[in-house]
């Protein structure tokens, strides 16, 4: 059995890194991946995948990425659960992403 997961897409939200309590470094964010066929109405659809960044690759794509930049992401899928207000405990599944490549060319860098 294997579980791995390669998927291209761009960042949808604004990024933010965090620390856990344990002084991790992680990001999450929700990548934009558009399918590559389009639906009964010839319109291409776009999927919103979260996806979960530890560590030194949370630190580098929060100093060169941004919303928008596009990026090519390798991981595993993970499953956690979270529980809602109302008190329901779900199953969420998620991207945990090991390895990122930036697919922008560097002048889309705004490199302060």
């Amino acid at each position: 059995m294997y579980n791995y997961i390669m998927l291209i897409g761009r960042i949808a939200n604004d990024i933010e890194l965090k620390a856990t309590e344990t002084k991790k470094s992680v990001i999450n964010l929700v990548l934009a991946v558009s399918r590559p066929f389009k639906n009964q109405e010839g319109l291409y659809e776009t999927d919103f995948i979260r996806v979960t960044l530890w560590e030194q690759v949370a630190e580098i794509t929060s100093e060169y990425c941004k919303k928008g930049s596009m990026v090519a992401v390798k991981g595993r899928v993970g499953t956690r659960k979270e529980t809602l207000e109302s008190g329901v405990i779900i199953n969420v599944n998620e991207i945990i992403g090991d390895k990122i490549v930036f697919l922008n060319s560097k002048d889309s860098y705004n490199l302060e």
